[in-house]
């Protein structure tokens, strides 16, 4: 899929490219720039320049329900687990 958006790029010139992103991938291939890439993230977030959409939060205790409203789909967001905190939806 990658080889897809790369290629749109050189068969259309002059229009705006798309590079895809995986974090995922990154950390497996290439450790040091994921780690660069995290600590860029994370300063984004503590300055408040972004900000994660968060469907729903669960205490750790609820893992499993979380685990189960992940499999069944159907929201926008992530899935927060929380320490200590008491069970509630976003």
């Amino acid at each position: 899929m990658y080889a897809v958006y790369i290629a749109g790029g050189w068969l259309f010139p002059g229009r705006k490219r798309i590079i895809p992103y995986s974090i995922q991938t990154l950390k497996r291939l290439k450790p040091a720039l994921f780690r660069h890439d995290l600590m860029a993230l994370l300063e984004l977030h503590y300055q408040h320049r972004i900000k994660p959409l968060i469907a729903h939060r669960f205490p750790v205790a609820d893992a499993r329900r979380a685990q189960e409203l992940l499999a069944k789909g159907g929201f926008v967001g992530k899935i927060v687990l929380l320490r200590d905190a008491p069970s509630a939806a976003a």
